[in-house]
């Protein structure tokens, strides 16, 4: 924020209760001016004549003794900073434009008008560089920021970020179903399948210029382990990581594991560098390094030392303002009503659903199998999906629509909703129900309260921002939630079952965890079919008690600059950063794209 702007603004707050009935003019002396912005009284003078430059303020000296000096204030403080604001985006200056609206602490209405004045410069831009011109994307995210760290990482936006940021041995690819070599070009295991060898490229270099070895390998699992990685649960067999020379990596497991290269591909897995947690910045070897990163801004810059191919984009920049959400669609989103010229529409069918689970952590009538079987019939998926639309794609048996494929659906009516509601002995109290502060999730809590109304339940609604990625789910005894998976569906499946971090291993008691957990006790040493029949008893196992309930399959929906071409979405809703271009003639182009 430049300094004109700061000295206006800090005045105008702090002399706020001062102001004459018409809320413009205050009696105030230099000297005082002088304290308020920390300056000597000849500095002030001078400020004083730059802001009526700018026909900000009238400054009216007191001339005589008794005759006090006078300030008014021509402008509000929004309108300067919308002024301001406007005078930045036709400078061309969008950067500055966004950092004075996340630095600017107005409050949330204001805020939303601030932002609304240059949402039409977002998108792609050609910025002027020394030889040629710059291709950046430039996105807004409504929530904050989490920490970008591969040991602990719970959203879907902070997994797709860092997988720009980091590389792993494989990689999956969901339309074969086969693991592709990345930062090894080779692996092979013994005939046990309890040691795993990879052979890794040459010459591979992390973003600060140091040269990737079998050593790094080893101490990112090294790593883990003293971050107490909840990856740990997944990665438990293994017993050691040995280097033979700086190119080879083995994996020495307590028992055979043909399930290993789904590991060898997870982001837990990413190679880091040891300096990575003393540097103020992400470092690792991906497409994309991390060239800025704030609470307000994320700016990645395409790294020409990757050793694959490099991102056709030269730069993303992303800004953080929580507190100026609308309430509408995010994800490259403009609001549903909004699709405006220039912008294309994307749909894609997200893997996994949202749910309802219980918090057994916390005494209540949930405990009781009548009340969850009242509220199975409360939270109705097929109503769900009928009455609400959205992105409610089918009703959920499971977490993947493959499992509810051949999963009959349960259904009731409202009275025999209230007759469970009294054999479980109900007398009325409020039942908190949490979730997460998207629109989604209004929509369907504020249904489910109206549903339960119906029937004399009291369900209190508790939205909440998240933390860490997720809501205080414990603050409720019921909580709205979804969970979507990535492209290597059954690592991520098996990672929502058994990652003590997640809402359903937080709010199951010891007894429903054993039960759960014992499920998976052989599951790595498991081919395809074995594995499928443990996650499809492991979902029905949640189904039969009513612990968790389905609700529904859900849907990606994002809108595009039409100039951006390479889109393709991944499982998580985002595209891959690395594979968007632009086309020459539409370098400038100016249509907006939300994020």
């Amino acid at each position: 924020m430049d300094n004109g702007m700061m000295q206006y603004l800090r005045i105008y707050e702090q002399l706020r209760d001062e102001r004459s009935e018409s809320g413009q003019t205050v009696c105030v002396t230099v000297a005082r001016l002088a304290e308020l912005l920390y300056c000597t009284p000849r500095n002030v003078k001078f400020v004083l004549r730059k802001l009526e430059e700018s026909e900000w303020i009238q400054w009216m000296p007191g001339r005589g003794r008794g005759n006090g000096s006078k300030l008014r204030f021509l402008k509000s403080a929004e309108e300067v900073l919308e002024l301001r604001i406007r005078s930045l985006l036709e400078d061309g200056r969008t950067s500055d434009a966004l950092d004075l609206i996340a630095q600017s602490g107005v409050d949330e209405l204001h805020k939303a008008r601030l932002w609304s004045q240059f949402n039409v410069h977002l998108g792609l831009h050609s910025e002027p560089a020394e030889s040629t011109a710059c291709d950046v994307l430039r996105m807004i995210r409504y929530r904050k920021l989490e920490k970008l760290d591969t040991a602990n990482v719970y959203t879907a936006f902070e997994v797709h970020i860092l997988g720009q940021i980091y590389d792993t041995l494989v990689s999956y690819e969901a339309a074969s179903g086969k693991f592709l070599p990345k930062l090894a070009h080779r692996w092979e295991s013994n005939e046990q399948q309890d040691r795993w060898t990879f052979y890794l490229r040459k010459g591979v270099r992390f973003h600060n210029g140091r040269l990737l070895t079998s050593a790094e390998v080893r101490g990112s699992l090294l790593r883990l382990k003293r971050k107490n990685s909840p990856a740990l649960r997944l990665l438990g067999e293994i017993e050691e990581a040995e280097t033979a020379g700086d190119y080879a990596v083995t994996f020495r497991l307590s028992r055979p594991n043909p399930f290993f290269l789904h590991l060898a591909g997870s982001l837990y897995l990413a190679v880091v560098p040891p300096e990575s947690d003393e540097s103020e910045l992400p470092i690792g070897s991906g497409p994309f390094r991390v060239s800025e990163l704030s609470e307000h801004r994320l700016s990645l810059s395409a790294f020409d030392g990757y050793f694959g191919h490099r991102p056709l984009l030269d730069r993303v920049d992303v800004w953080f303002m929580p507190n100026a959400d609308t309430g509408g669609p995010h994800t490259y989103h403009l609001s549903e009503d909004d699709e405006l010229e220039g912008s294309r529409r994307v749909d894609s069918p997200a893997q996994g659903c949202r749910y309802l689970l219980f918090n057994f952590r916390r005494e209540g009538v949930h405990h009781h199998a009548d009340f969850r079987k009242a509220m199975r019939i409360l939270y109705d998926r097929e109503l769900l999906v009928t009455e609400l639309g959205g992105d409610r794609l089918a009703p959920a048996a499971g977490i993947l629509p493959k499992f509810s494929a051949s999963v009959p659906i349960r259904s009731g009516t409202l009275a025999e909703a209230e007759d469970l509601l009294r054999a479980c002995g109900y007398g009325g109290e409020p039942v908190r129900l949490v979730f997460t502060d998207k629109k989604e999730e209004w929509i369907e809590a504020n249904w489910l309260r109206r549903r339960a109304e119906a029937v004399g339940l009291r369900l209190e609604l508790r939205p909440q921002k998240p933390s860490r990625g997720y809501p205080q789910a414990e603050e409720g005894e019921l909580t709205l939630a979804s969970e979507v998976l990535e492209d290597d569906w059954e690592l991520d499946l098996l990672n929502f079952f058994l990652n003590d971090a997640n809402y359903l291993n937080r709010m199951m008691t010891d007894g429903q965890l054993e039960e759960l957990h014992g499920l998976f006790e052989d599951f790595m040493t498991k081919d395809a079919e074995g594995r499928f029949d443990i996650f499809a008893r492991a979902q029905r196992l949640l189904e039969r008690n009513d612990w968790l309930l389905y609700g529904s399959h859900t849907s990606h929906r994002a809108y595009f600059n039409r100039s951006l071409y390479g889109l393709r979405m991944g499982s998580l809703g985002f595209p891959n950063l690395s594979k968007l271009w632009v086309r020459g003639e539409d370098c400038g182009c100016e249509t907006p794209s939300r994020h």
